[in-house]
């Protein structure tokens, strides 16, 4: 009996979704307790042969996979979770490795906590990229300082408040499908990788839904390039812009401000502890440049994605969001 699905949307990186695919096949739980599903978004790369090979070396996975036009992210799991005929829904990304245990820790939660709506954890880089990227190490930082520093301390967390609980990322976590059902899903507005899964955290909690977290790490091996992460940072404004728009209690943490921005990351000690690191040990100019291109971009996107959203309403909302 199925009682598990693993959703995979993916687009043009035919490479990384095969180690991702190989962790999800070799999960602990039995092989008829859960399906995988993955969305092809559109890729213009030789995913389709990935896919191919997977299913000839792995016969006995219940395996789905849907091909759609280039709609977003958003769109793609969403057409998974309407395939999927398991209870609980699980999600990572095509750039994840997932351990094989990882199936059989999230549905513990629910075995656990079965009032909850979702199980979650996070997610790491590999220990080298650590040592070459800068990006990762504030990123990474700076989500720690964000949550209080609940991640470092490993400890399980229940609850709905929206900044108390680390849980909804959607490179390892997991929801009932009842509550994807009730709540509609992901928001298609958002067509590209920008906070998605937290407009969807935010909606839940904001119901009186609890969401569990659980001190377990996933494996992120998304490229960091130049051109990705300022791709990142102007997307992260875009999806801010959005998602206070419909959750306008949280403007005062998102609201890009170039005064608040900077007292925010020097009080909570960020460049203290970037500094410290090497290789980037006193460099306080690349430093300073990272956050200052990080505020820039995010304030780009967050004046992108107001006019976007101003020229949707007035030619009639044809792309309402949920």
């Amino acid at each position: 009996m199925l009682k598990y699905s693993v959703i995979i949307p993916t687009y043009n990186r035919a490479t990384l979704l095969k180690n991702c695919l190989e962790a999800v096949a070799v999960q602990t739980v039995p092989r008829d307790t859960y399906e995988v599903i993955v969305i092809n978004d559109g890729s213009r790369d030789n995913t389709d042969k990935i896919i191919d090979e997977f299913k000839k070396q792995h016969p006995l996975i219940n395996f789905i996979y849907i091909k759609q036009k280039n709609h977003g992210v958003s769109h793609a799991r969403n057409q998974g979770i309407k395939r999927a005929k398991g209870e609980i829904i699980f999600f990572t990304d095509d750039d994840c490795v997932v351990p094989e245990n990882w199936i059989e820790t999230l549905a513990n939660g629910y075995r656990r906590h079965p009032e909850v709506a979702g199980v979650g954890g996070w997610y790491e880089y590999p220990e080298d990229m650590y040592k070459k990227s800068l990006f990762v190490n504030y990123t990474m930082l700076r989500l720690q300082k964000r949550f209080k520093n609940i991640i470092s301390q490993k400890k399980e967390i229940k609850n709905n408040k929206f900044f108390l609980n680390p849980a909804g990322n959607t490179a390892n976590t997991s929801y009932k499908k009842s509550v994807l059902d009730k709540f509609g899903g992901f928001d298609e507005f958002i067509n590209f990788v920008g906070l998605v899964d937290w407009e969807l955290k935010a909606r839940i909690m904001k119901s009186g839904h609890s969401l569990l977290y659980v001190p377990f790490t996933v494996l992120h091996l998304k490229p960091l390039g130049y051109y990705q992460v300022m791709r990142k940072f102007f997307n992260h404004g875009r999806g801010t812009y959005h998602l206070t728009q419909k959750n306008p209690e949280l403007l005062p943490f998102y609201c890009p401000s170039i005064f608040k921005y900077w007292f925010t990351i020097k009080r909570l000690g960020t460049l203290n502890e970037l500094i410290r690191q090497p290789p980037f040990k006193k460099n306080m100019a690349m430093i300073q440049a990272t956050c200052f291109s990080d505020f820039c971009l995010v304030r780009l996107g967050w004046e992108f994605q107001k006019i976007w959203e101003l020229c949707d309403k007035i030619l009639g909302n044809r792309n309402q969001p949920v």
